[in-house]
């Protein structure tokens, strides 16, 4: 009803878009706070807010624009506020039924060679509309089998879904950049995403998110995720070409 008597302007995202999106931020805000250890800084979170962000398609600005005007139209923001909190008790109350728990994020750890899997969570998971979480996350910190110039490629293949799947890499360095990509799938496909770190800085951290949210009564695999890690002979400047480059501090 609210998508049908909808007055905001084009510009605007919609009441149920909006209350669906700010749904998805206060969950992806309890996991945060129930993994501290893999969200422990600002750029992580950040990550996870821009895969939300791309999940319904929009961009920052797109939010920023959208809740200005929400603020000064209190009567509109009142009713996306009522459906956001239906849409996070349908979900409580439907993970409750289901006695789902929260995945465990992957602990982290790293491994010797030149080519290794360091991936350490769940390989396969069963999607539906009773998971708590649409995320799976990982963090990896920095340790003796580390090099400049490595190569993480995160890999995942969708069974039977419906929807896409967003995939997201990030890696901070010792300077206080972050540098981020993201893939979103188009189908049933092995899908992958490599980030190639710059050979010029220290890496501290590699940390990503998986996001797929299921449909209602939709039962697919998220199926053979790997964390691929090869490493670079050189600058690797041609193959960092389209990845996002950020100053947190």
């Amino acid at each position: 009803m609210l998508a049908a008597c909808s007055k905001t302007p084009d510009y605007v995202i919609s009441e149920d878009r909006m209350a669906s999106l700010m749904a998805d931020l206060y969950m992806g805000d309890a996991v945060v706070e129930n993994d501290n250890r893999s969200y422990r800084n600002d750029s992580v979170r950040k990550v996870l807010i821009q895969s939300v962000y791309a999940k319904h398609g929009v961009t920052r600005h797109d939010v920023d624009t959208s809740l200005q005007w929400y603020g000064h139209n209190m009567q509109a923001y009142m009713d996306m506020c009522n459906l956001t909190e239906e849409i996070l008790q349908k979900r409580i109350d439907e993970a409750e039924r289901a006695g789902g728990k929260t995945d465990k994020a992957p602990r982290r750890t790293s491994m010797d060679g030149d080519s290794v899997d360091v991936w350490t969570g769940i390989r396969s998971r069963r999607n539906g509309v009773d998971i708590p979480s649409d995320f799976i996350s990982f963090n990896l910190s920095t340790d003796k089998n580390w090099d400049r110039g490595d190569r993480y490629t995160l890999s995942v293949k969708g069974m039977n879904t419906r929807t896409p799947i967003t995939m997201n890499l990030a890696v901070d360095y010792n300077d206080g950049t972050t540098e981020y990509k993201w893939y979103r799938s188009t189908g049933d496909e092995m899908s992958r995403l490599l980030l190639v770190l710059d050979s010029a800085k220290v890496a501290s951290t590699v940390y990503g998110t998986i996001h797929y949210a299921a449909l209602p009564g939709e039962v697919s695999y998220l199926d053979s995720i790997t964390l691929v890690r090869t490493r670079g002979r050189n600058d690797n400047v041609a193959a960092r070409q389209g990845q996002h480059v950020v100053r947190y501090r």
